[in-house]
């Protein structure tokens, strides 16, 4: 699940693609789609994707989700535990307490927040205008508001093992924020990747790949160290 720039692939998702089917949709009102009668707030757009899941997936999946797609894949962990198996939660947003960082308002300041290796990005041929407007499209689902009170009510709700990964360069998300959702989750572990800003999969693709195929593969044994034999 996409962050609130829209869906901009990375060398992270070829990896990961490179042995797995990837399924990738993109947010009814971004990328220049347009909404969906109805579908105007972060559980309805949570059983929007549940809905997906089960007819195009046969029913349960794993789940990578980044930014405000790990806000998304919260909802959507919380109401409809039968489509999530395993979850990866990338810079999560929705989990700002005090209103503390968010997405910056100037283009050159966004770019410095999101990326410590802007160097690494694939080519994107969306024009700056359609990312800057899939941000403000964003609040179509949420209203704006730094810190989802009511997810965080829900967050014992969800009960499939989960994999927080936050950069330790990190300015958009507070690790506050993600101190809040690790007490309330039972079940996760919470990595943090050096040289990273907001953008892990830019900034630490072979890396955060690699973690996140161990973690898909292998559950919560992935912590453990592999032997020689395996």
């Amino acid at each position: 699940l996409h962050g609130a720039g829209g869906l901009h692939k990375s060398v992270a998702h070829e990896l990961l693609a490179s042995d797995r089917r990837l399924y990738m949709p993109i947010v009814p009102g971004h990328d220049g789609t347009d909404y969906l009668p109805g579908i105007d707030s972060m559980p309805k757009l949570a059983g929007l994707v549940a809905e997906f899941i089960k007819t195009k997936l046969g029913g349960k999946c794993d789940l990578w989700a980044h930014s405000f797609g790990g806000w998304l894949g919260c909802w959507l962990a919380a109401l409809h535990p039968e489509v999530v198996d395993l979850m990866v939660l990338e810079n999560p947003a929705g989990f700002r307490p005090s209103g503390k960082g968010g997405i910056p308002a100037d283009i050159k300041e966004l770019a410095r927040q999101m990326f410590a290796h802007p160097e690494k990005r694939i080519p994107d041929d969306r024009s700056r205008e359609m990312i800057r407007a899939n941000d403000r499209k964003t609040r179509h689902y949420h209203d704006g508001k730094p810190l989802d009170e009511e997810l965080v009510k829900r967050l014992g709700d969800i009960t499939a093992p989960t994999l927080i990964a936050y950069g330790l360069d990190e300015e958009m998300i507070p690790i506050d924020g993600i101190r809040l959702l690790s007490d309330a989750l039972a079940r996760h572990f919470l990595i943090y990747m050096y040289d990273a800003k907001h953008a892990i999969h830019v900034d630490q693709p072979e890396r955060l790949a690699r973690l996140m195929r161990d973690f898909f593969d292998r559950g919560e044994a992935f912590i453990v160290t592999r032997t020689a034999a395996e």
